[in-house]
């Protein structure tokens, strides 16, 4: 039986967030998504909260190259950079260089597993400047696990991404996020919760 689905945010009525979306972000710089396509229907998936708050975002969803022609134009075309751990990124901080203008970021959403496949199906990513945290906050995103201590959802990259580069100020993102899990973990009964 198919769920009903709220016609704004896109989430499943029984969990809405939209009493949680504040004013949205005016970010410069534009947030783009390349989300593995087992991410599509995962219910706890922080990319679709991006879109409800950012002002300038694009969603991409494959896993090959050829899933992502357009994108590939795009990045050719203007000053893009890719947000991820790789031996050639160079760490971002406070001391970010705002005369650097980037036109967009692209972010890898998946387990870090699949984020991982789709680096390594995707090669002209190896081409883009790449940048990783100096350093994270501890991840607020409660209900999905990481091996990774450093892992943080991709909203919250997204987020300290933006509030260093931009400048944005960032805290209804969180409280986006924050409101999602919280309708999330309404409805997960006792045994599943004690897991988080």
């Amino acid at each position: 039986m198919k769920r009903n689905t709220c016609p704004v945010c896109q989430f499943p009525t029984k969990t809405c967030v939209c009493s949680y979306i504040g004013n949205v972000i005016p970010n410069a710089t534009q947030v783009i998504i390349m989300q593995h396509p087992s991410e599509v229907k995962v219910a706890k998936n922080t990319a679709k909260l991006l879109a409800l708050q950012l002002g300038s975002f694009a969603l991409y969803v494959g896993e090959n190259t050829t899933d992502f022609e357009e994108l590939i134009n795009f990045c050719n075309e203007n000053h893009v950079a890719l947000l991820y751990p790789n031996s050639h990124a160079k760490t971002l901080t406070t001391e970010y260089n705002h005369a650097q203008k980037l036109d967009a970021i692209i972010l890898l959403d998946g387990t870090w597993k699949k984020a991982t496949k789709l680096y390594n199906l995707n090669p002209w990513l190896s081409q883009l400047p790449s940048f990783q945290f100096d350093s994270v906050n501890a991840s607020e995103y409660t209900i999905r696990k990481s091996r990774h201590e450093y892992s943080l959802s991709t909203l919250e990259a997204a987020a300290q991404f933006l509030e260093i580069v931009d400048q944005c100020e960032t805290s209804v993102l969180y409280k986006l996020q924050a409101g999602m899990v919280k309708e999330q973990m309404k409805r997960m009964p006792d045994d599943v919760k004690a897991r988080y």
